[in-house]
C-alpha cells in the first residue's frame, strides 16, 4: 500500500444523490481510484473510504450534506488496488436553474499548504491520530460513544463541528476556497503558489 498524490491542476469530482449513491464521477477521479465508470457509479461513497477512516466521520459529513450544508473535510481515501491518498474535500448542494435540488457535489484536491499551526505532514498526522482514537472507540464501544468523544475533543478546542475543525488548519475566505477548487490547467503558477508550493 502506497500513498499517491492528487494533481492540484485537476479536480476529482463526484456527484451524490439524495439516496446517498454516486450519480456521476469525472474521468480524473476514476483514473485516480482505478475504477471503471460502470463499477463506480451507483455505489455508495463509502466505496472509497480508507480503512483508517472512522465510520462516524463519514456519518457526520453525510448528515451535514443531507441537511443541505456546505463544508470541507480532510479525508483519506483508498483506491481499488489498496493504495491511498489524502484529499481536501469540498461538498455542497447543487440546484437546477429552477431552484430544485440536483445533487450533492463533492470536489477533491490535494491538501493545501497549512499556513498557521503546522505543515501538511503534521496536519495529516494530527488528523490520523484523531481518526485512530475514534476508530478504536467505535470498535470497543460503538459509534455513539465515539461521537461523544469527538464532541468533547472539538469543544475543548473551541470548535462547534468538524467543518470548523478542518477549516482551522487553513486561512481561506469563501472566495479563496472557490479559487482553490477552480484551479485547472490554465491557472497561472503564481495563483497556485498561494495554496501549494510547486
Amino acid at each position: 500500500m502506497r500513498e499517491i498524490q492528487l494533481d492540484v491542476r485537476k479536480t476529482a469530482t463526484v456527484k451524490i444523490g439524495l439516496e446517498n449513491v454516486i450519480l456521476y464521477a469525472n474521468t480524473y477521479i476514476l483514473d485516480v481510484l482505478g475504477y471503471d465508470l460502470l463499477e463506480f457509479v451507483t455505489q455508495r461513497p463509502r466505496i472509497i473510504c480508507s480503512q483508517d477512516m472512522p465510520d462516524l466521520v463519514h456519518d457526520l459529513i453525510g448528515e451535514m450534506i443531507m441537511n443541505f450544508e456546505e463544508g470541507v473535510a480532510v479525508l483519506q481515501h483508498k483506491t481499488k488496488n489498496g493504495d491511498y491518498f489524502w484529499a481536501f474535500t469540498h461538498y455542497k448542494p447543487v440546484y437546477k436553474p429552477d431552484g430544485t435540488f440536483e445533487a450533492f457535489l463533492t470536489r477533491r484536491k490535494p491538501i493545501p499548504e497549512v499556513k498557521s499551526r503546522q505543515n501538511t505532514e503534521s496536519l495529516k498526522s494530527e488528523i490520523l491520530k484523531l481518526y485512530k482514537v475514534l476508530k478504536e472507540i467505535e470498535s470497543y464501544s460503538g459509534v455513539q460513544q465515539a461521537i461523544k468523544y469527538l464532541e468533547g475533543y472539538l469543544e475543548d478546542r473551541g470548535f462547534q463541528n468538524l467543518n470548523e475543525y478542518y477549516m482551522s488548519f487553513f486561512e481561506f475566505n469563501p472566495e479563496e476556497l472557490e479559487t482553490y477548487f477552480s484551479i485547472d490547467e490554465n491557472t497561472p503558477e503564481k495563483i497556485i503558489r498561494k495554496f501549494i508550493p510547486l
